[in-house]
Order: C-alpha cells, then sequence, then structure tokens
C-alpha cells in the first residue's frame, strides 16, 4: 500500500512539471496581449508559478508600456523573490 501511495505521489509530482511548462509557455504568449489586464493576470500567475523559467520571463517583459503591467512584474518578481526556493 505505501509503494502505491508513493508512486501515485511521484506520478502526481511529474504531471505537474509538465503541466508547469504548458501553463509558462500560455502565460508568456498573454503577456504578449494587446490587454493589459490580460498581462497583469498573466504576470500575477507568474508569480505563481514561480518557477526559473517563470522569472526569465518576467524580466523579459518588465519594461513593458503600460506601467500598471510594469508594476505587477515587479510585484510578481518580488513574490517569487521572497520565496526560498525555486522549482
Amino acid at each position: 500500500m505505501k509503494k502505491l501511495l508513493l508512486l501515485c505521489l511521484v506520478a502526481m509530482i511529474m504531471l505537474g512539471g509538465c503541466m508547469g511548462k504548458a501553463s509558462e509557455d500560455k502565460l508568456a504568449q498573454d503577456l504578449k496581449s494587446p490587454d493589459p489586464d490580460v498581462r497583469i493576470n498573466a504576470a500575477n500567475k507568474l508569480a505563481d508559478v514561480a518557477t526559473a523559467e517563470a522569472v526569465r520571463i518576467l524580466l523579459v517583459h518588465k519594461e513593458d508600456p503600460d506601467f500598471r503591467v510594469k508594476e505587477a512584474i515587479k510585484k510578481a518578481l518580488a513574490k517569487i523573490d521572497k520565496r526560498t526556493f525555486l522549482n
């Protein structure tokens, strides 16, 4: 029973890693949206993902022309920076 539980846990972690990459790609595309609200939402979600790739994506877009998006990206990077580790 313990082996089955461990196997399920490992499978969930691996699946989460695969899904994470797809969501990062989608959020990277959202940061290119003409709608500032979509870009702000993407920045906030990337802060929750908090991977090295999320940081890279946020850094690429940190000079957004909209000051609200710029501030959201700045806050997202600060939120990630406060975490103790990156995935």
